[in-house]
């Protein structure tokens, strides 16, 4: 599994110590602990989930020699990460995505084939709860009725002439598949659907813990991107903007369902009391509480999910390249 290291605290400070990574925050009194010492090797990636801390240039060094993935997030966005000096060589495959880019018949494609591993990843969710409604005793119809206009969404997904068509269908299957979600969730959460153009103070909270997890996701692609030698900011489902990673976001789609919705799903219905303290402001603890439910996901078992996304993005890669076929990651039934 992969070994995280959160820096959370108000304050907190990262440095080394006879090479170990060594975190020290300060109490109320101001006198300074050590909350936290590793070694290089018992860590894979340093996530920093506030903005009120620092690190030292010996830690960033250290960091850096061992391959170790240093991410700085804002709450709910990635923010910056520690990119080593040769990233950026791999001309071969930028030429081979702006060359994409510029096709209009391969931008569609590849917009649709994001898109139909998200809507097939969506109806997995959705199936798999109406069979655990089934064996509860409980009416699955919402869910069932849900999977079949998602089947049909599918096929028109793969008829697509235009990126914006693709994201028009795209935008429908949403709509249909929160609206299943519903129905799942405690009413008191208050969850009517996906939103993400209000501020987070606005949000109910299962809204706002799914802005957590997808910035883990997210988090997690940008890795992959970079580890693929593919540009974050030349996508083709999402349009380019200024300090847009739209690459990015489009690989990102087809794992949304299954790397976060499903165990954040889950974890409502289990534990809403949870949820229900992300009304108010987030703390350290239950930003790690709900990375703790998505490290589940992406870095446990025979081949880790986190592992399917370098290996997604690796594919497009070649694709791109001309060495092989990108085709969606669809998880199993």
């Amino acid at each position: 599994m992969t070994k995280i290291a959160l820096v959370d605290e108000w304050g907190a400070y990262l440095s080394t110590r006879k090479g170990r990574f060594i975190l020290k925050v300060k109490d109320k009194s101001g006198k300074a602990t050590v909350k936290w010492e590793l070694a290089p090797v018992e860590v894979d990636t340093i996530a920093f989930t506030i903005t009120g801390a620092s690190i030292s240039a010996e830690a960033i060094k250290l960091a850096s020699d061992f391959g170790i993935d240093l991410v700085f997030l804002n709450r709910v966005k990635p923010i910056a990460r520690l990119l080593p000096s040769t990233y950026g060589s791999t001309m071969r495959c930028w030429r081979a995505q702006l060359d994409a880019f510029d096709n209009l018949k391969e931008k569609v494609k590849l917009a649709r084939l994001f898109v139909e591993g998200k809507i097939h990843n969506q109806r997995i969710v959705l199936r798999e709860w109406a069979r655990r409604m089934r064996a509860q005793g409980k009416s699955s119809r919402i869910l069932e009725d849900s999977v079949a206009r998602l089947d049909g969404f599918q096929g028109d997904i793969r008829k697509a002439n235009s990126v914006e068509e693709v994201m028009n269908i795209e935008a429908h299957a949403a709509r249909q598949y929160w609206s299943s979600i519903t129905e799942l969730l405690p009413p008191d959460l208050g969850f009517t659907g996906r939103e993400t153009r209000r501020p987070p103070s606005s949000m109910d909270p299962f809204n706002r813990s799914l802005n957590i997890g997808y910035s883990i996701l997210r988090k997690e692609v940008w890795r992959a991107v970079f580890l693929a030698g593919l540009n974050p900011y030349i996508g083709f489902l999402h349009s380019p903007r200024s300090g847009k990673m739209s690459l990015v976001f489009d690989l990102m789609e087809e794992f949304r369902p299954i790397a976060v919705d499903r165990p954040l799903i889950t974890l409502a219905r289990s534990n809403k009391d949870f949820i229900l303290k992300l009304k108010g402001s987030v703390r350290g603890e239950d930003m790690a509480k709900i990375w703790s439910a998505i490290a589940s996901i992406l870095y446990s078992g025979e081949r880790p999910l986190s592992n399917v996304i370098v290996a997604q993005a690796r594919l497009l890669a070649k694709h791109l390249k001309g060495t092989d076929t990108y085709k969606p990651f669809k998880a199993r039934w």
